[in-house]
């Protein structure tokens, strides 16, 4: 390494500890994103059981984590509250910048304490408190715990052979009612089941109290896998696209669910599709979305896709402080953009199959087969939406004199012109899964069928009997219960 040349040292511009540590106070940790990265560090330790605790205390909340990781010596934790680390990392490593345990506390909190053991050594213990810096001379000093203040965090790691407790002591940042303070039970639990599900699955457990959380995967079990490809020029680094199955094959309602799974997740099925990165196995981005690559639309709901990449690839991936958002790089851009492209037309394809694709079907095959008509209608510049008179049920009524002609389409214009298209809006933006089922008819009434048969006869009598059965299996509502109306006419 070359020297360094003294006479061109000048000032000294090392930081004001309390300014700068106020100042990572806001890197934009939220709570259960800052516990995260508490975990990750358990993790990378090699903890088996982790366990999170929440202590109300009579208003003056305290948060700790317990893991069974391997400890620390009393240096090698008083090293860890060193701000930074460059060195290189293991490939299991989730840490990212060297700042994760102080950041994420800090975020929270205005003291950290960190009580540590290694295997065949003594209890350690330290705590960085931003109180105590300022009243010592702004120093970079940590200060020493009184034992007796954190005797059952001691005990429990004296009955261990090693293992690791952080507490979080002046949590100002939290919730100020006990209400609120209890909700985070849930919501750090649901956040860290999905973060860290895969390493739920392989045998970490990962307990909120005394709860043991379950894996919960943004990807369905039942998902269809699209297509997997690796990243080019990026060793270990894959793309996965992943189709979900039809809502209106879903065994339960899993969007309407109470309980966080897989289906709804945090902000429900259709809100989550996306893009999920995995770091090192580690869920980055357990809230989806499509990066700014398209737009979330209902069309692709189902679609999901998963990028897998290595802490040894941090650098392209541009990942920030709080491990929580990375940017697509440029030069994988193009092909994540066609896979996700293509995933959302097999997306659409899904959305679409069943009654959408019969619809598409007859529209071309027959003129007045469907029961609503629509158009664009450019001075207004809206759509419009209005029943169609012509269907053969609605001719059936006239001819047959149960209603007047000009009786039906006042009904019919009344119809279309109180549309409630809002309410519909809305109800679909808050459960698209509900609309996905709406059509699903189990099966037709014998009124229905009554009136498939006299149409039926009718245009047997006017062409033939193949194409009045074909018109009838193409005509809605009959073309959604096709073996049901065939046995019928066959009666």
């Amino acid at each position: 390494m070359a020297r360094i040349n003294k006479d061109l040292i000048a000032e000294d511009f090392s930081p004001d500890p309390s300014a700068l540590l106020e100042s990572n106070r806001n890197l934009g940790y939220s709570i259960e994103e800052a516990v995260a990265d508490l975990i990750d560090n358990s993790i990378t330790a090699d903890a088996k059981n982790i366990t999170i605790r929440f202590d109300w205390n009579k208003g003056f909340p305290i948060f700790t984590l317990h893991d069974d990781g391997n400890g620390m010596s009393e240096k090698k934790l008083v090293d860890s509250f060193k701000l930074g680390s460059l060195e290189n990392r293991n490939p299991k490593d989730l840490g990212r910048f060297g700042f994760g345990m102080k950041t994420a506390s800090l975020s929270q909190a205005q003291e950290l304490i960190v009580i540590s053991k290694e295997a065949g050594g003594n209890v350690a213990m330290r705590s960085l408190d931003l109180e105590f810096i300022k009243n010592n001379q702004n120093r970079w000093n940590l200060k020493y715990c009184d034992a007796q203040n954190f005797e059952k965090e001691i005990n429990e790691l004296n009955q261990v052979k090693h293992g690791t407790v952080i507490c979080w002591r002046n949590w100002d940042r939290s919730p100020e009612s006990m209400d609120d303070f209890i909700s985070l039970f849930s919501k750090i639990s649901n956040y860290a089941a999905v973060c860290f599900h895969r390493f739920i699955e392989h045998g970490i457990k990962i307990f909120s109290e005394d709860e043991l959380l379950k894996p919960i995967n943004p990807i369905p079990k039942d998902s269809q896998k699209y297509s997997e490809i690796p990243l080019k020029n990026n060793p270990n680094s894959k793309q996965t696209a992943y189709i979900l199955k039809h809502p209106k094959f879903w065994e339960q309602e899993y969007d309407s669910m109470p309980q966080i799974n897989s289906y709804k997740l945090f902000n429900g099925f259709a809100s989550q599709q996306g893009i999920y990165i995995y770091r090192c196995d580690r869920l980055l981005n357990p809230y989806g979305g499509w990066l700014g690559v398209i737009k979330t639309i209902n069309s692709s709901k189902l679609a999901r896709v998963t990028i897998d990449y290595p802490n040894s690839a941090d650098k392209i991936w541009s990942l920030d402080i709080t491990k929580t958002n990375a940017i697509i790089p440029y030069q994988f851009k193009k092909e994540i953009e066609k896979l996700i492209e293509n995933t959302k037309l097999e997306s659409v394809a899904k959305v679409s199959r069943g009654v959408a694709s019969i619809k598409n079907n007859i529209k071309t095959l027959y003129d007045n087969s469907l029961i609503w008509n629509e158009k664009e209608d450019k001075d207004a510049r809206c759509y419009v939406y209005y029943p169609n008179i012509d269907h053969p049920i609605f001719q059936t009524l006239i001819e047959s004199g149960k209603i007047e002609k000009k009786t039906l389409k006042l009904i019919f214009d009344l119809i279309s012109d109180n549309l409630p298209v809002a309410g519909i809006i809305e109800n679909n933006d808050n459960d698209s899964g509900k609309h996905d089922r709406m059509n699903v008819h189990v099966a037709l009434t014998k009124d229905d069928l009554i009136f498939g048969k006299v149409i039926y006869e009718k245009i047997k009598i006017e062409k033939n009997k193949a194409l009045a059965l074909d018109f009838i299996l193409k005509c809605e509502p009959f073309c959604y219960h096709q073996e049901q109306v065939k046995n019928y006419l066959n009666e």
